[in-house]
């Protein structure tokens, strides 16, 4: 398991970024970077979101401390970070459930990874549709 200050340390240091460069990019202090890396202090949500676009990951990633390898985020982690950062943990909790349980749909499938992230994306706006309603 590793922690979000784990992946951050990580993440960084693969990129071969300094904490001053990390903290410039995201435009917050190299003081609160270094918080968030060695005092275990939770960045605020828009910290956060900056973070993990300057490292290249999704919020998600970082927030899931069973997650240990960096996969490159796929159309579906960006749909259920979008769906996090409008709606919360909750909405993106469900959003990802339903895509889950709707991948089954494809399994040994002959569909092509656009036609799957069409469907992904399609769906999505669908649920996004609903949440706006209500």
């Amino acid at each position: 398991m590793a922690t979000i200050s784990e992946k951050i340390v990580r993440i960084r240091k693969k990129k071969g970024l300094t904490q001053q460069a990390l903290a410039d990019a995201c435009g917050i202090t190299k003081r609160t970077i270094a918080s968030y890396e060695s005092d275990g202090r939770l960045p605020h949500p828009g910290n956060l979101e900056r973070i993990a676009d300057v490292l290249g990951v999704t919020v998600t990633y970082l927030k899931d401390d069973t997650a240990e390898l960096f996969m490159e985020p796929s159309q579906e982690d960006y749909y259920i970070d979008s769906i996090r950062r409008t709606y919360g943990d909750a909405a993106a909790d469900e959003i990802k459930d339903l895509l889950t349980k709707s991948s089954s749909l494809f399994a040994g499938g002959k569909l092509s990874q656009q036609a799957k992230d069409q469907f992904f994306l399609a769906l999505t706006n669908a649920y996004i549709a609903c949440k706006k309603a209500d």
